[in-house]
């Protein structure tokens, strides 16, 4: 501890105190680090603050989440981190990931790579009269990729080898997401793999950590720059709009807002923080 300097072995065990005497009765085995729980999921270790939790890692995944197991996550290696404070609440962050709406005026480029994204939907269904279209599998109805891009880069194009396990589904899709409440979500691409970490700092902080992954012998062959500079715009324009959206909650009038048909994630997203809330009620 840099305080007070007691000194701790790896276990969490108290071994010096540097007082010059010691209170009576005093017992260092009465005075370890607080244990945590830990969970390992294909390379990612969770934490958990909770000395007993419930449940894994795996189980902290949202069911609606889609499936990574072509992805070789447990052998990629980072390629590039990227830290950033922003200034607004945890959950305005998980509110603007679950909906698009803001996707036409804040993510320009990304929409035109994802053409339904500059809709303002995020997937075929969210448009009321999908049946229409239910048989056009033009990206702007299907939530694919633009004609001829392959991944999230600035060009749209692969810049290093494609994972060789992919079904051509997860080909075509162009992202995979699989989402972790509260902590994390991890995007699968055809040449690589995107994790963005939160830890709340405040009631109007949170860091965020992204880690772009790439397989061990394909990482001196891809353009890392073309990849990362993408996804660091679209991550930068996202806390931009919620540091916005976190001035907006400061005013001394406004109550409340109305969610549209197209959040039912974020309705999905409410439910959930208010069933944490009601089982901390003792």
């Amino acid at each position: 501890c840099p305080y007070h300097a007691w000194s701790y072995s790896l276990r969490g065990e108290l071994v010096r105190v540097p007082s010059k005497t010691l209170p009576e009765g005093f017992d260092k085995a009465d005075h370890p680090l607080y244990r945590v729980a830990l969970s390992v999921w294909r390379g990612f270790v969770f934490v958990n603050l909770a000395e007993d939790a419930a449940g894994s890692a795996h189980s902290s995944f949202d069911p609606a989440s889609a499936d990574l197991g072509n992805w070789p996550l447990e052998s990629l290696v980072s390629g590039h981190v990227l830290r950033k404070v922003m200034n607004c609440n945890w959950k305005i962050f998980w509110e603007n990931f679950n909906e698009c709406l803001h996707c036409p005026g804040v993510h320009k480029d990304l929409s035109r790579l994802v053409p339904i994204y500059g809709r303002g939907l995020m997937g075929r269904h969210d448009d009321p009269e999908w049946t229409r279209h239910a048989d056009n599998d033009a990206p702007e109805f299907s939530g694919g990729l633009r004609a001829g891009a392959e991944t999230w880069s600035r060009d749209g194009q692969a810049h290093g080898p494609v994972f060789s396990g992919l079904t051509p589904a997860e080909h075509a899709a162009g992202q995979t997401y699989a989402t972790s409440l509260p902590s994390m979500f991890i995007v699968g691409h055809v040449d690589y793999v995107r994790s963005v970490r939160l830890v709340p700092l405040g009631p109007e902080q949170t860091e965020l950590t992204a880690e772009w992954l790439f397989a061990p012998d394909a990482l001196a062959a891809t353009d890392i720059d073309n990849i990362v500079g993408f996804g660091t715009q679209v991550l930068e324009e996202d806390a931009a709009i919620c540091e916005v959206n976190q001035k907006g909650l400061r005013s001394m009038r406004h109550k409340a807002g109305v969610l549209m048909p197209e959040e039912y994630d974020l309705h999905r997203f409410h439910d959930w923080v208010r069933e944490r809330h009601a089982a901390l009620v003792p």
